[in-house]
């Protein structure tokens, strides 16, 4: 498997199904007489488009941001091919055909992401045994190098959202996240989950997804489904998958490939430590060594992930570019996993500290020491 731009396949079997979600803000959704020539959602050449491409409309009651001047479209069931790869394409130049009344250009802002979902097959293995292996396997590599996937996840120079992280939504929506309990539109859970494996309370097999748990999902009020990576549509037998949310809203179809390419290798890892543990096994103890500093930590990731040099550098010069970002530095405490590495932050803050005044600190530190010595040699003299 390796990285191939354009329409020309990556390498994934069909068992790597997919889905997208497009969100770009500035377009226009509005229906006037039943069939507005502008708009992406209602006009006659619109609709015949998306129809022959397979791609779904999102409305204001599905998406609050189709109700603040933006769009949603979801794709059908995608695969490693050349006519889907072509069909992305296409629909992205398409959406950006549509402006509304906020400028001239659709765009995908801060206020946007792009959701990838994969198929549950694709942590599934012959027997129920290999499939709960398979999972707990890609849950506890999602969790050691989700910091890292954050980092990874979009182009040079564009860090994360910070709605992503932190709602700054306003009026009823902000009214609305507060009563669900949103913090985030996709908020690091890899704390979470290293946690439960540790106390052996990890679920790693679901049961059959009940009309409650369908009703929740289906109103958007289960708040887990704002995670980094959601996992609330484990066992829904309509849309039995889990969720990437974590990249922000492109519509460059050469980004959005990247990001699939990202997160199908983190799946195609965590099979192999199960299906074919003797191509990975070296690698991944390497990995998970957290006695590293964040540079040693990152390329011990991208090895393990990429078979090749070229596809590493895709990702390295990613995160590179956003890795001391603000708004990594100002949630650093929002879930990500603890300890995985060593913070540079640290080591600045060891550099920056003069030498003699480390030396002064010993020498208090050893007369403190000493002069308690002297007080219990002469309370244990007084005793005799």
């Amino acid at each position: 498997m390796q990285y191939n731009k354009g329409i020309e396949p990556l390498g994934l079997s069909e068992l790597y199904r997919f889905g997208i979600e497009l969100e770009a803000f500035n377009v226009n959704t509005s229906i006037v007489l039943g069939n507005n020539p502008k708009s992406l959602y209602y006009s006659k050449q619109s609709k015949d488009f998306l129809k022959e491409h397979r791609w779904k409309t999102a409305n204001f009651l599905e998406e609050t941001l189709v109700g603040q001047g933006g769009a949603e479209l979801v794709s059908p069931i995608l695969y490693d091919k050349k006519e889907d790869w072509q069909n992305i394409q296409e629909v992205c130049a398409h959406m950006q055909k549509y402006p509304g009344k906020h400028g001239d250009k659709v765009v995908a802002d801060s206020k946007c992401g792009c959701h990838i979902h994969f198929d549950k097959r694709t942590l599934d293995g012959k027997t129920q045994e290999q499939s709960q292996a398979i999972m707990q396997s890609f849950l506890r590599l999602w969790a050691e190098s989700e910091e890292f996937i954050y980092k990874m996840c979009n182009h040079v120079n564009d860090p994360i959202r910070q709605g992503s992280l932190t709602i700054k939504a306003h009026g009823i929506h902000k009214l609305a996240a507060k009563l669900q309990g949103i913090k985030g539109m996709a908020i690091p859970n890899g704390k979470r989950i290293l946690q439960e494996i540790e106390q052996g309370t990890l679920k790693v097999s679901y049961k059959k997804f009940g009309k409650l748990k369908r009703t929740l999902a289906k109103a958007k009020l289960d708040n887990r489904r704002y995670e980094g990576l959601n996992l609330t549509n484990l066992g829904n037998p309509d849309k039995n998958t889990i969720e990437f949310r974590i990249s922000n809203g492109t519509l460059n179809p050469e980004i959005i490939k990247q990001n699939i390419f990202l997160y199908a290798s983190l799946i195609q890892t965590a099979r192999k430590s199960v299906l074919e543990p003797e191509k990975v096994q070296t690698s991944l103890q390497e990995f998970y060594q957290t006695d590293v500093t964040e540079e040693e930590k990152a390329n011990r990731l991208l090895k393990l992930l990429f078979e090749n040099e070229q596809d590493r550098n895709i990702y390295k010069q990613r995160w590179i570019s956003v890795k001391d970002a603000e708004v990594f530095r100002d949630n650093s405490k929002k879930g990500f996993a603890p300890n995985r590495f060593q913070r540079e932050e640290f080591n600045q803050m060891a550099q920056r500290t003069p030498l003699q005044k480390v030396k002064e600190a010993l020498n208090q530190i050893k007369e403190m020491l000493q002069g308690k010595k002297k007080v219990t040699d002469i309370q244990k003299e007084s005793e005799r």
